[in-house]
């Protein structure tokens, strides 16, 4: 039996997946904080230690691996295999990670936009019939991936998409779309740091802060993604990132700005929705990158 592996290195946790050769899913690890890492070296060995588990958990050895899977932040070269200038991820800035890791794993490595590759796992587990097909990230950052006629929209030079680097009225797009604005909005609001899971809960109990900050939120998401929509004209868009399990939250008010700004999705019914899959979509857009690379 052959295997892929595939890791999800986020701006604030990572977590890997191991797959058959033929896409069936068979466990992901925990998951795990950079923060808790003080230099590259150390988080690299980490990341290791963490598809090693997977893979002696199942007693499975490398040479049963075809490739490993990294979805990353951008901005990425996905042709020399390195991590740029991302802002979600300063550890890896400058980072030729696909050659490190083919170097210390003996494996093929692939390395792809993370948010081009939980577009193209959505799109394989639950849209293949769309021929328009957009994924949105929310969490440390504002991803965008767009699935055209069955494969990863790149652009010409394997860069696109990267709009949470664009500049708004408040500066960088993904400055209010992100974890950090919903942290930031509430400290000023409550006057003490409050996490974004009881922001959430606070919006539920109707507290009139955490309504104000999540309104605020999805107008901003609204904006952006209507400027998407009018670019692209995708049939369906899937939500998802951390921020997407408060889709509740703020998903009247980013309706009400797209509905404004957005003539197609207002005449062509095209469906947002919140992800049912999340992680696992990237896992399976790492797994289908590394057998489309081979």
């Amino acid at each position: 039996m052959k295997y892929i592996l595939s890791i999800d290195i986020g701006g604030t946790t990572f977590v890997s997946g191991l797959f058959t050769k033929d896409l069936k899913f068979i466990e992901k690890s925990d998951k795990d904080k950079i923060r808790y890492y003080k230099n590259r070296t150390n988080l690299v060995k980490a990341i290791i230690r963490q598809i090693d588990t997977l893979t002696i958990r199942n007693k499975i050895n490398r040479k049963q691996i075809i490739g490993l899977g990294i979805a990353s932040p951008g901005p990425i070269d996905t042709i020399n295999g390195k991590i740029l200038e991302t802002p979600n991820l300063k550890m890896f800035r400058n980072y030729s990670i696909v050659q490190d890791f083919e170097n210390r794993l003996k494996i093929k490595v692939s390395l792809e936009n993370d948010a081009n590759l939980f577009a193209l796992g959505e799109w394989y587990q639950h849209h293949r019939e769309i021929k328009v097909f957009l994924g949105v990230t929310l969490g440390t950052g504002f991803g965008l991936g767009l699935v055209l006629n069955k494969n990863i929209y790149t652009g010409g030079n394997n860069m696109s998409m990267e709009y949470g680097m664009s500049p708004f009225k408040w500066g960088k797009c993904e400055k209010n779309i992100s974890i950090d604005y919903i942290k930031r909005y509430a400290k000023k609001l409550y006057e003490r740091d409050v996490s974004p899971r009881e922001i959430e809960k606070n919006f539920y109990n109707k507290d009139k802060k955490a309504i104000l900050i999540y309104n605020d939120f999805g107008k901003n998401l609204g904006q952006a993604l209507s400027h998407i929509i009018n670019i692209a004209d995708p049939q369906v868009v899937v939500i998802g990132g951390g921020l997407s399990n408060a889709f509740l939250c703020f998903k009247d008010s980013m309706f009400v700005e797209i509905k404004k700004y957005s003539p197609s999705f207002n005449i062509n019914n095209i469906s947002i929705v919140q992800s049912k899959s999340k992680e696992i979509s990237t896992f399976y857009g790492c797994c289908i990158n590394v057998l489309n690379k081979k």
